[in-house]
């Protein structure tokens, strides 16, 4: 990769030293013409003799394929001026001089595009950045690559034993609480032990489909490195090198109960995420990867079946009221035959919460890949035959505008709607695995499989940036990133707290985006709610992230805080925050210090297209930020456009302090970087192809 960007850079630098060695040319060209102008007295002759100088001029490409058809229409103007001294030859030079002219500063633009491609080449790396939660890209000012070390270090490397009699206890309160619940209860686990024995008759688990489907999964993930990314690509392409590793991963199925992880322990790194905040990924061997990769697959799979059929054995997963006879045939009387309206509102409210919001990070089919974040990979996969969800960044819209649907109809109604909003700190990493154990157990795992998952945790890890020396640190205590056996254990266990908050709520379910969670409803069901997720997360050892937890009334007349049991603090969305009036308002406590950093980015980039690329993150993220990271939405309401108009119109007036706008600052700012251009920059060279297309071609340059 370093290699191909020296080459490009090289490429680079020989195109800018001969745009101005033409450059020059056309000057000198372009001065001889002008004096031709000067000299010439004779109309007709003057027309001839820059026409004859035009034509030699070395113009630009684009200039150069329509110049034989101008040169032709005014020779035969010439033929006829020649016999008609009224021909108007002034306009004709007038049109040939701006066609130069244009060209001049074609030439212009030119060289500074190429200068500015230079300062680009010259520049240093930029500073590094990340997104957050709102999805604004900034300089992380307030925790640096080591300190989030430390902070992960102290988590996964110190053991916490959390209480599994409790757990137990807990769980045959809830889960066992009635014969219904106590038959659904059985039938899972006796689907789980024939999944186990499944799993042990077969002695063939690696075939070509389970490959594909394993190998897919893991070019989807953040697992590999770029290395074993192609690797992995090349091995799959040779039929005899699958044939070869089919037979190795077989008969490490075969003999998992010696499974082990290699003495010499696994590389862990830190990464930037899609998100671009600091995740730590283990660099497993490919083997060892393909290996757990298709046993999270059958579990996730599995539990995913069971868990589903044991929502709907307990009426989780049906709608509360069904719509009686008579209310259907009058529903059909207006709004037409044909149509199942069955189960109303309440049918579309399961089926949006089963389909989006019920074991969000669960799979549901082998040849299902872990959801993504945008709709040209998920385009991809489905090519490829792979089934897909939703990616994250969509679900969370869709959330969004769910809360906000509700709360109109609430409101409509003249009902009041309580909205809490939490999520667990530190989530993956703090997870005891005490807990997982006493979970898994629960749900009839058996101690097999219970002790091979607490191997698989329990990964001996070094970080590669110490060097050869580093020290090798069992890890004690939370799960993998992109694992879908870690996927697993976490997912078993928040599932727990959605079933006691829908019991104990007599029916309401929680929204959630694996530990990010969401309840409405009203008060004395939120603040119920709201216990029980307390008591689950004391008895599994988690803690509430205070910072995005919050709660708010919301009524046709009034909107207050509540003041009773459910978390204090703003329900928010990114850059937004539910009002007093509920309407998600913008809140700009949060835009001016997305500002501030913003101010400061600009201030430090090393090169115009640094400058450009971080103005135009943040326009983009500012926007979607105030749109709670998606597509503008009826359900906002219009005044939330104005909001939006009158945020971005602070933005300007705050970074760029008076000027108009972001045109008239980037001129300013190439005047500055680029003094020998003397030119009035156009307005097509700032906001059309040729910075955008140079932004483009520095960001593949650069790899």
């Amino acid at each position: 990769m370093q290699a191909l960007s020296s080459t490009l850079r090289s490429v680079t630098a020989s195109k800018a030293r001969q745009i101005e060695r033409q450059k020059t040319r056309f000057d000198e060209g372009r001065l001889a013409l002008q004096h031709l102008l000067d000299c010439e007295p004779n109309g007709i002759k003057r027309l001839r003799a820059i026409l004859d100088a035009y034509s030699d001029l070395p113009l630009m490409p684009q200039t150069n394929k329509s110049r034989d058809n101008f040169i032709g229409s005014i020779e035969k103007f010439l033929a006829r001026a020649v016999h008609d001294p009224c021909a108007p030859l002034a306009g004709w030079e007038r049109r040939l001089m701006g066609v130069v002219q244009a060209e001049k500063l074609r030439y212009e633009h030119a060289t500074l595009y190429t200068s500015i491609l230079e300062e680009w080449r010259d520049s240093t790396d930029e500073p590094e950045t990340l997104v957050d939660d709102s999805g604004v890209e900034f300089t992380d000012l307030s925790q640096s690559k080591e300190e989030y070390r430390r902070k992960w270090e102290s988590y996964v490397f110190n053991a916490v034993e959390t209480d599994k009699d409790a757990i137990a206890a807990w769980l045959q309160g809830f889960f066992n609480s009635t014969n219904a619940n106590i038959k659904a209860l059985d039938a899972l686990k006796a689907g789980v032990a024939r999944f186990e024995k499944k799993l042990k008759d077969n002695q063939q688990h690696f075939n070509k489909t389970t490959m594909d489907w394993c190998i897919w999964g893991l070019l989807r993930s953040d697992l590999l490195t770029d290395d074993k990314r192609a690797a992995l690509t090349a091995m799959q392409q040779d039929d005899d090198a699958m044939c070869d590793i089919m037979d190795d991963l077989n008969m490490r199925m075969n003999t998992l109960d010696r499974w082990t992880w290699p003495k010499e322990g696994v590389a862990a790194e830190l990464r930037r995420q899609v998100g671009s905040k600091y995740r730590i990924f283990h660099d497993e061997d490919l083997m060892e990867a393909l290996l757990l990769r298709y046993i999270g697959v059958k579990w996730s799979v599995q539990m995913s079946k069971r868990l589903t059929a044991f929502a709907k054995a307990h009426s989780w997963l049906s709608p509360l009221n069904i719509v009686s006879n008579n209310e259907r045939t009058r529903r059909e009387h207006y709004l037409g035959p044909g149509k199942d309206h069955s189960s109303g509102v309440q049918g579309q409210r399961l089926e949006t919460y089963e389909a989006n919001f019920f074991l969000t990070q669960m799979l549901r089919h082998e040849a299902e890949v872990d959801r993504g974040y945008g709709d040209d990979v998920e385009q991809e996969d489905r090519n490829r035959g792979l089934q897909t969800r939703k990616p994250i960044s969509e679900l969370k819209h869709s959330l969004l505008q769910l809360l906000n649907t509700e709360v109109a109809v609430a409101k409509r109604f003249n009902d009041e709607v309580t909205i809490l909003q939490s999520d667990f700190q530190f989530f993956g990493p703090s997870i005891a695995h005490s807990t997982i154990d006493a979970v898994l157990t629960f749900f009839g795992v058996s101690r097999f499989w219970t002790d091979f998952f607490r191997k698989v945790l329990e990964v001996p890890i070094y970080f590669r940036e110490d060097g050869p020396k580093a020290e090798i640190k069992i890890r004690r205590r939370g799960t993998q990133m992109s694992s879908p056996l870690a996927d697993v254990c976490s997912e078993l266990i928040l599932f727990c707290g959605d079933h006691s908050c829908w019991q104990k709520t007599s029916g309401l379910r929680l929204y959630r985006l694996h530990d990010d969670f969401w309840l409405w409803g009203s008060e004395d069901a939120c603040i119920r709610g709201w216990s029980a997720m307390t008591d689950f997360a004391k008895v599994m050892g988690l803690q509430f992230n205070v910072e995005k937890s919050g709660s708010i009334r919301v009524s046709k007349k009034i909107t207050t805080p509540l003041n009773s049991s459910p978390p204090p603090g703003d329900v928010r969305w990114g850059f937004l925050k539910l009002s007093t009036t509920g309407y998600f308002t913008i809140d700009y406590t949060v835009v001016d210090k997305h500002i501030l950093a913003l101010i400061a980015q600009l201030a430090s980039s090393k090169s115009l297209f640094a400058w450009i690329r971080i103005w135009n993150t943040y326009a983009v993220n500012f926007f979607t930020s105030m749109l709670g990271g998606g597509r503008p939405s009826s359900c906002f309401g219009a005044q939330h456009v104005a909001q939006m108009q009158q945020c971005f119109a602070t933005v300007h007036e705050k970074v760029f302090l008076g000027e108009t706008n972001v045109a008239n600052h980037l001129r300013n700012e190439i005047k500055r970087r680029f003094p020998s251009f003397s030119a009035d920059v156009l307005d097509s060279f700032i906001f059309f192809q040729p910075l955008s297309a140079a932004w483009e071609s520095s960001t593949r340059s650069s790899g």
